[in-house]
């Protein structure tokens, strides 16, 4: 049978302060860690994998042809950033719109956004390479005066330049098959890459002499065999995305993906001029050996942004997602757990610099003198590493919040005072210039705390002082985390009944979606095995003027409730089919999907207006 839905919601004030406040049990961060740990594993393995293939090359250079080398790949690294930015811009914003739209199960929206994404990196990614391919000469000698490095860097970047479109795709492909639930498959896809471009580095260079150009060509190849892989998990069923020409909506997806890559896009921008700025400093007052150090100090800065990165898409992917929940409660634990991970594993990079004479036979540094140089300034520049990531992640939950503003200001400022305050340590007789890199971190952290805690108090306490998150949604809204035992589910049942007679639900509305929960939770709680039963799952619910809006996650094996209850009709008789009661779900509300995303499984139930 089918039940029209009709809700009556009544006096819902459309400010933050109307959030029902029910004496519930806390929500625990089980589920929201455990995403987090599932996406955040896939996502650092795969950027590790990504950045131990761009160090791959330069070890390999550093080897085989020299220091030189080395410092050539690095001059034109701007150039490369230059391009991730183009990837950032067309792709990162595109796939948070995706993760909201896949939180709010809106099928259409999510393959509009995908197509316009593919056709935009395919036209604007190759028109980018052939133009750097054109123009690369004239873009090193612009950079450089070192005849001793234009050279190599041409050739480098040159040949690297003619796969731009390559990166952009591979780039945007990762991001949106790991928001759809599935980053392992990202992992896999990039490792198989990482291997390529070491083989093929190996291959280009010390077998076929091509020298730097092969180490482009390495690079080049990783990104091809990533495609390959990601296409095959596109084309299944499973999948989120599809192809579906967007018409007259593609402007305007277009609009909202650069409007919502742009902070991070300016971020990376900034951060190809801030290297392009501090090559020229270190050149001046250094030299090329200290171009050489400041080289292997910024590899060590890329390692550590493996894990700034790899929480970055964590919170993009599972924030926006959350974000399409409605589940505020979800996204403060999501961020603070986050930041508690960055110090953690940032951490880890520190202890790896602190070991003498380590990094520097990475790098291929056999000059004792150069060894110890090189070791001392690694223990100064550590220092601004975790104020880094901090920073980072912090601008990250802005932007992804809608903080505009707050997320621009802090990009610019980052790169901005980590210039001037190098310069400045610079020109001071006394003092290293590597003690500038410190100083500007630490002081865009205070700066960007303070403006956080000002926002806070300006808006009365309703945003965290610290991540600017709103503390309450609109409307109303239920949170809680229930065990796997029965009789805990009927008291969370008895508790949303409350709940919803608080947010003065109508009586049919009530009685449909109480029955689906009771459904779907005692199913859950009586099919759980293992060592799932000591942990809780979760249960949210958002009800505004739109309608009523139920999540439903847990960490048990994958099972689709919904496929279950659709068999039931073939299985009427069979006493020992258990899944009867799921059927009654289906009929009841036709609007109910489910995804096993991020190691769980995820119900969404959207009970709309009439």
């Amino acid at each position: 049978m089918y039940v029209e839905n009709h809700i009556h919601i009544k006096n819902i004030d459309q400010t933050m302060n109307t959030q029902t406040n029910t004496n519930l049990p806390d929500r625990n961060s089980f589920i929201v860690s455990k995403a987090l740990k599932t996406f955040m594993v896939a996502a650092v393995l795969t950027a590790a994998a990504t950045q131990l293939a761009h160090t791959a090359d330069s070890m390999i250079v550093g080897h085989i042809i020299g220091t030189d080398a080395v410092s050539a790949i690095n001059l034109v690294l701007p150039v490369v950033e230059v391009l991730n930015c183009f990837g950032f811009l067309i792709c990162f914003g595109a796939n948070a719109l995706c993760a909201q739209a896949i939180g709010s199960d809106d099928k259409a929206r999510v393959a509009k956004i995908f197509t316009s994404t593919i056709i935009t990196v395919m036209t604007l990614g190759l028109f980018i390479s052939l133009a750097i391919c054109f123009f690369s000469m004239d873009i090193v000698n612009k950079m450089s005066d070192e005849p001793r490095l234009n050279g190599m860097a041409n050739a480098y970047i040159h040949t690297y330049a003619m796969g731009a479109w390559l990166q952009m795709m591979s780039y945007g492909l990762s991001l949106m098959v790991a928001t759809d639930g599935h980053p392992r498959i990202v992992t896999r896809a990039v490792v198989a890459g990482a291997f390529a471009n070491i083989f093929m580095d190996i291959l280009t260079i010390k077998v076929f002499g091509m020298g730097v150009e092969g180490a482009a060509i390495g690079s080049l190849s990783m990104f091809i065999v990533n495609i390959l892989i990601l296409a095959q998990y596109i084309r299944k069923p499973e999948s989120s995305y599809r192809f579906k020409l967007p018409g007259k909506d593609y402007f305007s997806i277009f609009v909202q993906n650069v409007k919502q890559g742009a902070p991070i896009t300016l971020s990376n921008s900034l951060m190809a001029i801030t290297i392009l700025l501090l090559n020229h400093i270190v050149l001046t007052y250094i030299g090329a050996d200290g171009l050489f150090i400041w080289s292997v100090c910024l590899q060590m800065l890329l390692l550590t942004y493996v894990f700034v990165d790899g929480l970055i898409e964590s919170l993009f992917a599972i924030g926006g997602i959350l974000v399409g929940e409605r589940d505020l409660k979800g996204l403060q634990i999501l961020v603070r757990k986050s930041l508690i991970l960055i110090g953690s594993l940032v951490a880890g990079v520190i202890v790896l610099m602190y070991i003498p004479g380590l990094v520097g036979l990475m790098f291929g540094v056999t000059d004792p003198a150069l060894s110890a140089e090189l070791n001392r300034v690694l223990q100064i520049f550590a220092l601004m590493l975790i104020p880094f990531g901090v920073t980072q992640i912090l601008l990250s939950t802005y932007q992804l919040m809608g903080h505009d503003k707050a997320s621009v200001i802090t990009a610019t400022a980052q790169t901005t005072f980590m210039v001037i305050t190098v310069w400045i340590t610079a020109e001071i007789e006394g003092i290293e210039l590597w003690w500038g890199f410190a100083v500007g971190c630490v002081a865009v952290l205070s700066l960007q705390l303070c403006y956080s805690f000002i926002q806070s108090k300006l808006k009365h306490n309703t945003i965290s002082s610290v991540t600017m998150i709103p503390k309450k949604a609109n409307g109303y809204t239920f949170d809680s985390s229930v065990k796997y035992d029965e009789s805990d589910v009927s008291k969370t049942l008895t508790e949303i009944d409350l709940f919803m007679k608080k947010a003065e639900v109508d009586k049919q509305s009530m009685f449909e979606v109480n029955l689906c929960c009771e459904e779907l939770m005692t199913n859950i709680a009586r099919h759980s095995v293992g060592s799932v039963l000591k942990r809780t799952f979760d249960v949210h619910i958002h009800i505004n003027d739109e309608g009523i809006f139920v999540t439903l996650k847990d960490a048990g094996k994958p099972f689709d409730p919904i496929k279950a209850g659709k068999m039931a009709d073939t299985k009427i008789g069979d006493k020992d089919y258990p899944y009867l009661g799921l059927r009654l779900v289906t009929q009841i509300i036709p609007d109910i999907s489910y995804k096993y995303m991020y190691g769980e499984n995820t119900v969404l139930i959207c009970h709309k207006n009439a």
